[in-house]
């Protein structure tokens, strides 16, 4: 990385555009440079400007609750916080920018730029949000992102964050020379931040609040698994007996309850069907009623049927008879039509004769029009020409009118306007007369003012260094009394830190640890031992439970096969023996339904006589017309036999209905068994891995293979143990914390004494400080009375030149009345106002010179505009006459009317009469035909009724025929045949619907009755059950009991689940013990690991780790820096102190390798040692990164010329591995010796400016 070019403006002082060209030019021909100026000039601003530009931060200011004030005036409403980088921007200013090209790691170039700026470019507008992009100089295309992501691309193609590139880029030597003179107690501080080590503090203090978690999420598994509470076997063993004796109860309370079910069903069916046959017989009774009612229309029918064969003459009659009256109102219709056709002919004749007439009178009406309409278009014609004149004359009179009007305004306007001219110059002659006084002033005002400025510099100054002197007078008093202290504090120390020596040599931190260590060990040891047989007491335990249930689940699925097994060869037992009682069944039913049909014949026998034949034999003699004993006797030995084989029908389908019920329940269950044995066996598998290592742990085998009671046996045994071990490790926790009260005093002793050593060390440094600082202070003394002296000259000068210039000492008293600020701005804008009014009078006589000759051109074209007016207007009234008479001679002619829409009108007219005329003559055409069309309709009808007449007379002799061979009437007849054939059919299905219904409503009563009796066995068993069960025949007594049981089964119901859920609440647990014992070795692992970490690098505070990564990061910068110092100062080299990490001390080589402390270096050793350790900073925090640039801020001032050759040497070495180095000095022997300067001048004002010299 290395930085090519800075461009800047409006940056603190460097308000003017500046840039600096790093890798062309001078600059880039030198490898070292010097940034030059004095002190205020800019020259840091040049480093904050590339920071700026690259990571919108400058080193300056750092982001922290120190410095977060907002600075600026107590009226400025646009402060901003002392911290904002854009406090950068100048004062006054409205916008300022920092641009840096640099070349990335990967050899690309780039360009950052950083700017801010005010609202709407006003230098009193709020200052707004920083702006920051970054382009590639060699595409010349911008990295599109926000801000944010702007500056991680920054970062990623420098390879340094910001604080990495402050410490390696600008070199911070001025710390480590703090460094080095520091306190022990400020030492890891300053290392810290200028080694970026506060990661290190962080991970410590994580390291131990994670170890903390741990440990607390240990103590929480621990407590969870101890609050488990398991079941014993005995417990397991009797609640499922408990299990059992309910299941069996409520198997038993099933039964009672669905045979009761049964039997109510039973006794509910027999009242339904009693039901039944009432409803059959009433419906029986109606049948027969409506059959009898229907008598009347069997009779009608039958008569109706008889008078068919007369009703085709009676349709040709009826037909004839209507046509006959079709025809005669059609005839009616066309004499009619005739009539209104002629009378249409008529009409349409005279209409032709009233349009020919209507069209002579037009046609002679144009005629007379004709010759007018042209004469009076020839008159418009003239008319429209004089109009078109007018107009134009109108236009141009308006056109002049305007003019003359804008004229006599400008003319009004401008001599207002030199009236206000002329009272404008008397008014600033009469105030520059009023204030002739500051004339003289006001001409040399800038002059005036930088004295002005200078003695108010010079007063402030000297007001400044009065005020330091009497200061500096009153620390040298306050020095005498330091002294002494200090000298007493010393020999207290002395006392102090002898008495500590000799009570460490007696209590020796060493040996208390060692024998600490030897304790601890052996109480990990047994804590170890204890831990291994809980895990394997816990895993053991978890084994054996698993074990035990799946013997359990074994035995039940054996037991669960069987009863399946016997169930299905029940099943198919039963096949057989169900079909051959099914066929015997079937055919006692169709044995039973034959007997009951022949019995239904009862009905008819009533309705034999004898000697007739009967209807279904045909037989003389009827034995049984009156009883039928035998036929009795066989039905009823067939309704026996039926029922019984019902019955045992149906037993025989509830046994296999059940038994077919209870295989899928097996099947069911032992598919449970068998899927929670595989996920037993799983568990159970990976239970016996677990429980093996963790017995393997305490140094016994265990086997998959291995008994139950071997597991229960070992479980014994390491109960035992576990009880032995809790006293001893007790007690041996008793020994480590005494050890650890007697190693905590050691260590404080041990403390005590380094603080004493430090104090004593600390007392001897602030001594020695006190010396040099008295010292310095004197001479600071007598420089402060020499600058005092410089300051009173110079402002004796500046006010005797204000005197010359004022004329007088008014001046000073005014200054002193109205104070600095006031005073100032009321003298420069006095000099201001007199100045504007000198030019103010001269711009307005300028003004009045040249107004006067433009009023008199103005006023000569007026007159000329109004003369051009009145001709005008002459010839418009010329024009107006001659329009006056054309108008009246058309007048005469055709009105005031338009000439077009009068011509339209009467050849509207026209061809009206036209057309009348030919409509007229085409209505006459059609009522011709029309009249032709109608007589020849009437011809035809009159024909066709003469013709329907005839045939209606032989189709009468027809019909009055049928009177005499039916021997009916014509009426009745007629009411007869008025019935049509859907009528008829209608009627007989109705009737048939009535003999149907009394046919159904016999059958129907017969086969309720039928069913009654065949349920009467099944309602006899009921009523003897519930007799037996103390409930028949109430039915209230039935619902109590039937209540009474269904409480009894909800409750056999709840204990059988409440049972249940303990048992499946014990397995849970079981499940849940084994889940936490293998989450606590987890957790128990994992808690080691941490307390192990937390014991090597975690503390509370974090020191422990950052110490440790202080020493080591400070032993790498003492190599590093030992290598710089071969070149920088061959005599020294830097070592650690022995028993404190963050001390240095300096070994000189030139007296025997004798070791020194830094505060023994000089002012110029300490500068090249700082520099050594900055050098070697900024290796390390580049680590494998290239910088390409590098800037040294002061320092060299200390060094004697031999030592400054030396560091030039050494900075030549590193410029020329191909680095560019800026140095910041004051130093001119330095200056000179580099050549190449990027001077900062001072300009004055608080402004100064960029120059490249040499």
């Amino acid at each position: 990385m290395k930085i090519l070019a800075l461009r800047g403006e409006n940056l603190a002082s460097l308000q003017t555009q500046f840039e600096i060209d790093f890798a062309t030019g001078r600059l880039g021909e030198a490898g070292l440079f010097a940034i030059t100026g004095k002190t205020g000039a800019g020259k840091s601003s040049l480093l904050d400007a590339i920071c700026l530009a690259l990571y919108d931060r400058i080193p300056r200011l750092q982001s922290n609750k120190k410095n977060d004030a907002e600075i600026g005036r107590g009226d400025d409403e646009n402060r901003i916080r002392a911290n904002d980088v854009r406090s950068i921007l100048s004062r006054g200013k409205a916008e300022a920018f920092s641009e840096v090209d640099f070349q990335a790691n990967d050899g690309s170039r780039w360009r950052a730029r950083w700017q801010v700026r005010r609202a709407r470019g006003n230098a009193a507008g709020r200052v707004q949000p920083s702006e920051q992009w970054l382009e590639n100089l060699e595409s010349g295309q911008r990295f599109a992102g926000k801000k944010q992501e702007v500056q991680v691309e920054i970062e990623r193609l420098i390879g340094l964050t910001f604080e990495q590139f402050r410490r390696a880029v600008m070199l911070p030597q001025g710390e480590f020379a703090a460094f080095l003179k520091a306190a022990a107690d400020e030492r890891a501080s300053l290392l810290e931040r200028m080694t970026g080590g506060e990661i290190y503090g962080r991970l410590s203090v994580a390291a131990y609040e994670r170890a903390r978690e741990e440990k607390l999420k240990l103590h929480q598994l621990q407590d969870k698994l101890g609050d488990i509470a398991l079941l014993s076997d005995d417990e397991k063993q009797a609640l499922n007996a408990q299990i059992a004796a309910l299941k069996t109860q409520l198997a038993e309370l099933d039964a009672r309850l669905a045979a009761l079910s049964q039997h109510q069903q039973t006794l509910s069916t027999e009242k339904t069907l009693q039901e039944r046959v009432a409803q059959s017989q009433q419906a029986l009774t109606e049948a027969i009623a409506q059959s009898a009612q229907a008598t009347p229309r069997i009779e009608y029918l039958a008569k109706l049927e008889t008078a068919q064969p007369a009703r085709a003459d009676f349709t040709l009659l009826t037909q004839s008879v209507q046509q006959i009256g079709r025809l005669e109102a059609s005839l009616s219709a066309a004499e009619q039509a005739l009539a209104q056709d002629q009378q249409q002919r008529l009409d349409a004749d005279q209409a032709v004769v009233q349009a020919r007439q209507s069209l002579e009178q037009a046609q002679q009406d144009w005629l007379q029009l004709e010759p007018k309409l042209k004469q009076a278009q020839l008159l418009d014609q003239q008319r429209q020409g004089l109009e078109q004149q007018h107009q134009l004359l109108e236009q141009d009179a308006q056109a002049l009118q305007q003019q003359l009007d804008q004229e006599d305004r400008e003319y009004q306007h401008q001599q207002s306007a030199q009236q206000q001219l002329q009272a404008q110059g008397w008014q600033l002659s009469e105030q520059l007369e009023d204030n002739r006084a500051l004339a003289a002033v006001a001409e040399q005002i800038q002059p005036v003012l930088d004295n002005l400025k200078q003695y108010l510099t010079a007063h402030r100054s000297l007001s400044r260094l009065r005020k330091e002197l009497q200061q500096g007078l009153q620390a040298q008093q306050a020095y005498r009394l330091d002294d002494s202290k200090l000298k007493q504090e010393s020999e207290r120390l002395l006392t102090l830190r002898q008495q500590l020596e000799k009570q460490r040599t007696e209590l020796n931190v060493d040996e208390v640890s060692a024998a600490q260590e030897q304790s601890q060990q052996a109480y990990r040891r047994s804590q170890q031992r204890l831990d291994d047989l809980r895990q394997a007491m816990a895993a053991t335990q978890e084994w054996c439970g698993l074990l035990d249930h799946q013997s359990r689940l074994m035995q039940e699925r054996q037991e669960l096969e069987s009863a399946s097994q016997q169930t299905e060869q029940k099943l198919q037992a039963l096949v057989p023996e169900l079909n051959l009682l099914s066929a015997r069944a079937e055919e006692s039913e169709y044995q039973f339904q034959q007997s009951q049909a022949v019995l239904q014949l009862s009905d008819y026998r009533s309705l034999l006589k004898q000697d007739e034949p009967c209807p279904l034999c045909g037989g003389l003699d009827h034995p049984y017309a009156a009883s039928h004993p035998a036929v009795d006797s066989l039905l009823e030995q067939h309704n026996q036999r039926r029922q019984a084989l019902a019955k045992q029908l149906q037993a025989l389908e509830g046994e296999r209905h059940h038994l077919a019920q209870l295989v899928p329940q097996y099947t069911q269950r032992l598919a449970v068994i068998n899927d929670e044995l595989a996920s037993i066996a799983v568990v159970s598998a990976k239970a016996a891995v677990q429980a093996t290592d963790c017995a393997r742990a305490v140094h016994i085998e265990f086997t998959e293979q291995m008994p139950l009671a071997s597991l229960r046996e070992q479980l014994a045994a390491w109960q035992h143990e576990t009880g032995q071990l809790s006293p001893q490790l007790r007690q041996l926790q008793q020994q480590y914390e005494s050890g650890q009260l007697r190693l905590r005093q050691a260590r404080e002793l041990e403390q005590q004494y380094q603080q004493a050593v430090q104090a004593e060390n600390k007392l001897a440094h602030d001594i020695h400080q006190l010396a040099q600082g008295e010292a310095g202070r004197q001479a600071r003394l007598t420089s402060l009375e020499e600058q005092c002296a410089e300051q009173q000259t110079l402002l004796s000068q500046r006010a005797e030149t204000l005197n010359k210039q004022f004329g007088s000492e008014a001046w000073l008293e005014d200054l002193r009345q109205q104070g600095e600020e006031q005073y100032t701005r009321q003298l420069t804008r006095q000099a201001e106002d007199y100045l504007k009014w000198q030019q103010d009078l001269l711009t307005t006589d300028k003004q009045l010179h040249a107004l006067a000759p433009e009023l008199a051109q103005r006023q000569t074209r007026i007159q000329n505009l109004q003369k051009q007016l009145a001709d005008a207007k002459n010839k418009q009234a010329a024009l107006k006459s001659q329009l006056e008479q054309l108008c009246q001679e058309r007048t005469a002619l055709v009105g005031e009317r338009a000439l077009t829409p009068v011509e339209s009108q009467h050849k509207a007219l026209l061809e009206a009469a036209r057309q009348s005329l030919s409509s007229s003559e085409q209505q006459q055409r059609l009522a011709g035909e029309r009249h032709a069309a109608t007589q020849s309709a009437l011809n035809s009808t009159q024909q066709q009724l003469q013709e329907a007449k005839t045939a209606h007379s032989a189709v009468l002799q027809q019909w009055q025929g049928w009177h005499q061979k039916l021997g009916m009437s014509e009426q009745e007849l007629v009411a007869l045949l008025g019935k049509d054939e859907a009528w008829l059919a209608q009627e007989k299905a109705a009737l048939r619907v009535i003999e149907q219904a009394q046919a159904d409503a016999q059958t129907r009563l017969s086969e309720r009755e039928q069913s009654l009796k065949d349920h009467q066995p099944s309602v006899d068993a009921a009523k003897t059950w519930l007799t037996a069960q103390g409930m028949a025949p109430v039915t209230e007594r039935q619902s109590e009991h039937q209540a009474q049981w269904q409480a009894d089964k909800q409750a056999l119901e709840e204990q059988h689940f409440t049972q249940r859920q303990r048992v499946v609440q014990a397995e849970q647990a079981e499940q849940l013990a084994g889940t936490l014992t293998q989450q606590l070795q987890q957790q128990q692992a994992s808690t080691e690991l941490w307390l192990e970490m937390s014991e090597l690098i975690g503390s509370a505070n974090g020191n422990k780790f950052r110490t440790l990564a202080q020493g080591l990061t400070l032993q790498q910068l003492v190599l590093l820096a030992n290598e710089h110092l071969q070149d920088l100062a061959p005599r020294y080299a830097l070592q650690p102190v022995p028993g404190s990490p963050l001390a240095l001390q300096v070994v000189d080589h030139d007296m025997g390798d004798e070791v020194r402390s830094v505060e023994s270096l000089s002012g110029g050793e300490s500068f090249l040692v700082s520099l050594a350790l900055a050098l070697a900073l900024a290796s390390l925090a580049a680590d494998t990164r290239q910088l390409g640039s590098l800037f040294i801020d002061e320092g060299f001032g200390t060094l004697d010329p031999d030592s400054l050759e030396m560091a030039l040497a050494c900075l030549d070495a590193l410029q020329a591995d191909g680095r560019q180095i800026g140095v910041i000095s004051h130093v001119g022997t330095l200056v000179e010796r580099i050549g190449v300067q990027v001077a900062v001048e001072a300009m004055g004002g608080g402004r100064s400016r960029v120059r490249i010299l040499g």
